[in-house]
């Protein structure tokens, strides 16, 4: 498979229309997924340009983060239907939650889910970040999410990884767990393995990956017990509680995932390995 992520130094801009020019022909001409990194390139110059892109490509699905920590300006342009299928995955365990009596009726109407919708980090080390999601569950009761999501191939990982810090840290706390989904084309080009990858806060409040990874494909043998847990309390916010314990588990099973991606994969040509 040809590397979907592309890094581009700011040494190859020597000025602004430069550097504009070569993001909007990137995002115009690009024909499938690609992952575009600009390093060091000037704050101002990626706050022009990521309102131009705003203003100028509202057609094209592209989903932006400039984490100032690193000094990467990324471009998720054209995600896949894999990309995106943590989306009904959300709505389907939110929907369980609710049918099984784990979340109240409210708390399900009032826990809404967003896509790439930018977030802006105005504190502490990440100040003047910002990052469109892949995925974040935001309560009306609350300013900022409290769980996001993250899906790419594994070329990308590195710079998810650095946006998982940014999400936790730049959040302050208030962004409780990030998943990271990671999806690994194999030689052939035809099969898909997959694995998601738990981050949260310590005590110290660093990012720590909580282990091990939950395997999506290859299908383990006993997928069927496989499942993510997360506190209520940190899915639905916890001002709202009266009779509830928000140290509660709501669970996210991998085996919804595991058929919805499959679908995902048959749609672009690709199947489970």
């Amino acid at each position: 498979m040809a590397n979907s992520t592309i890094h581009f130094q700011a040494s190859l801009f020597p000025h602004y229309t430069d550097f504009l020019a070569h993001v909007t022909g990137q995002i115009r001409d690009s024909q499938c997924n690609l992952f575009l990194v600009y390093k060091g390139i000037q704050n101002t110059w990626i706050q022009d340009a990521w309102d131009y892109i705003e203003d100028n490509h509202e057609g094209r699905a592209v989903r932006k983060s400039y984490n100032t920590v690193t000094g990467d300006f990324s471009l998720k342009i054209m995600p896949t239907w894999v990309h995106n299928c943590i989306q009904p995955w959300q709505m389907e365990c939110s929907s369980a939650w609710r049918e099984n009596g784990l979340i109240t009726p409210e708390d399900f109407r009032e826990l809404h889910t967003y896509a790439g919708t930018t977030l802006d980090f105005d504190q502490g080390p990440y100040r003047g970040s910002k990052k469109d999601p892949d995925l974040f569950t935001l309560p009306t009761t609350c300013l900022f999410p409290c769980l996001a999501m993250e899906s790419g191939w594994s070329e990308d990982l590195t710079e998810m990884e650095n946006d998982v810090d940014m999400l936790l840290v730049g959040g302050n706390g208030a962004i409780k767990t990030v998943f990271i989904i990671e999806w690994r084309k194999h030689s052939d080009n035809y099969h898909v393995s997959g694995v998601v990858k738990v981050y949260k806060l310590d005590e110290n409040g660093m990012p720590v990956h909580e282990g091990p990874d939950q395997v999506i494909f290859p299908k383990p043998a006993d997928s069927q017990n496989q499942v993510i847990g997360v506190a209520r309390g940190d899915i639905v916010g916890r001002t709202r509680f009266q009779d509830r314990n928000p140290f509660d588990t709501l669970e996210y099973p991998l085996d919804i995932l595991r058929e919805i991606a499959t679908i995902a994969l048959d749609r672009m040509g690709l199947v489970p390995a």
